[in-house]
């Protein structure tokens, strides 16, 4: 993947890092956000990112330029997703194993770089499926963090890492701000792509559920089994998801929050050009009328969101 000519990131102008939240294909929205921010003469010092946010966080980290990154999204054919897909992982109680995936992103994505080859300091939003606590990945293989952060339970099988059981950081936080704060005391930049729980019927009609005496006691029950088979980690990775949908998104105490809303679903795939507009339009509009050039000048000590 190119790299860009005379990258220098956080030199013209304010040192802040950005936190990618996921949302799929709906994360071709960071492109557009990343473009914009350079475009207003800004580069984040550092990123952070979950889920797919971690795909598009880390190519930038290593130096991939954002026209790169939206040919890279343009070119990218959905037949290549699903061929990707084709990885079994019924074994793990999961339809995708994951492995096919991380081989393709180490190999063709991040020609084998691990994180200390990272031109930006860079973290990787995990959830310990155990624990349910953050795990941050800041060393390793970028390509086997980053399928960790992306192992949505029942979809993709979780990553083994030593004793821990690894799968999507958005379980704990929607915007990775907890993992860029690993990073250093930059002024931190979220940026959110993923689906509106207030919105999405879907997630209402679990969280009503959720509310019932019956789904609280089937929560109950699969949060507390620790056993190690495939079904026990996928009845705990389902009550985790659920635990996430009734947490808000909102930027920590002196940190700024851009909700882009990019008008495609989780899988269109061919539609990257209307997310990355989406992102480029949330951030220009942050810009605009928003206030977010005074925050990134001034370091106010409140937080705001667009």
């Amino acid at each position: 993947m190119p790299f860009m000519e005379g990258f220098a990131p956080g030199t013209d102008g304010a040192r802040f890092g950005v936190a990618l939240g996921g949302g799929t294909a709906r994360a071709y929205a960071h492109i557009g956000a990343l473009r914009a921010l350079e475009r207003h003469g800004h580069r984040p010092t550092a990123i952070a990112g979950t889920s797919s946010g971690a795909v598009f966080g880390a190519m930038y980290a290593l130096g991939t330029g954002t026209a790169e990154l939206e040919r890279f999204a343009r070119e990218l054919e959905a037949a290549t997703v699903w061929r990707l897909a084709l990885d079994p992982g019924l074994g793990q109680a999961a339809l995708v194993h994951g492995r096919r995936l991380e081989a393709w992103l180490d190999r063709t994505v991040f020609g084998g770089a691990v994180f200390a080859d990272a031109r930006l300091p860079l973290a990787v939003a995990c959830t310990d499926l155990g624990t349910g606590e953050l795990v941050v990945m800041r060393d390793g293989s970028i390509a086997r963090a980053v399928v960790a952060s992306c192992a949505l339970p029942g979809v993709f099988a979780p990553v083994l890492d030593g004793t821990r059981a690894l799968v999507d950081g958005g379980f704990v936080e929607s915007v990775p701000f907890a993992a860029l704060a690993a990073l250093g005391p930059w002024k931190p930049l979220g940026i959110h792509a993923g689906i509106d729980v207030r919105r999405a019927r879907l997630i209402a009609l679990v969280r009503t559920l959720h509310t019932t005496a019956a789904g609280r006691a089937t929560a109950a029950w699969f949060g507390r089994r620790r056993g190690r088979n495939p079904w026990s980690r996928l009845g705990r990775g389902l009550t985790l998801a659920v635990a996430s949908y009734e947490r808000s998104i909102e930027a920590p105490p002196g940190g700024w929050l851009v909700t882009t809303r990019p008008p495609i679903a989780w899988l269109d795939f061919h539609r990257s050009a209307d997310a990355i507009r989406a992102g480029a339009q949330a951030v220009d509009a942050a810009f605009e009328g928003g206030g977010l050039a005074a925050w990134l000048e001034d370091a106010p000590s409140e937080g705001g969101r667009t």
